[in-house]
């Protein structure tokens, strides 16, 4: 098995706090409400919401499980694994993900996402395919910013 990482640094102009609430505390209800073209319903098939709990998200063409490995409220770090769903294509055997929520001068984030792309066997992971998982979760990241901003009252 190889390992790809990959780290990005995105800036979000909502609160940490704010944030933090909306994507990992409250993902089953925010999630679809925020991003209807990206995430139709999340589930917790199995837990509490802390780690070990499975989380299913239907998506407009398919699905993911993830495994919440870390919240950890206090230092605003959140770890989850992609375990199953059609987001894992080949030569993917699951994706690790850590985000950290670094409150900055302005009352804002900076969104520190690490990234551990786990393949089968000896595959590689192309350039351009890591750039694309980029682009898309910045698209992502700004959806979610414009929605807590457009909606105050949000949480």
């Amino acid at each position: 098995m190889g390992i790809v990482t990959t780290e990005s640094d995105l800036v979000s102009a909502v609160a940490p706090a704010r944030l933090y609430k909306a994507i990992v505390l409250d993902s089953s209800n925010f999630f679809p409400k925020a991003l209807p073209d990206f995430v139709k319903s999340v589930e917790i098939i199995e837990g509490d919401g802390g780690p070990g709990t499975i989380k299913k998200l239907s998506l407009p063409e398919g699905y993911v499980k993830q495994k919440v490995d870390v919240v950890d409220e206090d230092n605003y770090v959140y770890q989850y694994t992609i375990v199953e769903g059609n987001l894992l294509t080949e030569p993917l055997e699951k994706v690790s993900n850590e985000y950290k929520l670094v409150p900055n001068s302005d009352g804002g984030c900076i969104v520190k996402a690490t990234r551990k792309y786990y393949t089968k066997g000896d595959a590689e992971l192309t350039q351009e395919f890591l750039k694309s998982t980029n682009e898309m979760s910045a698209v992502f990241a700004k959806a979610v910013d414009d929605y807590l901003l457009a909606n105050p009252d949000y949480n």
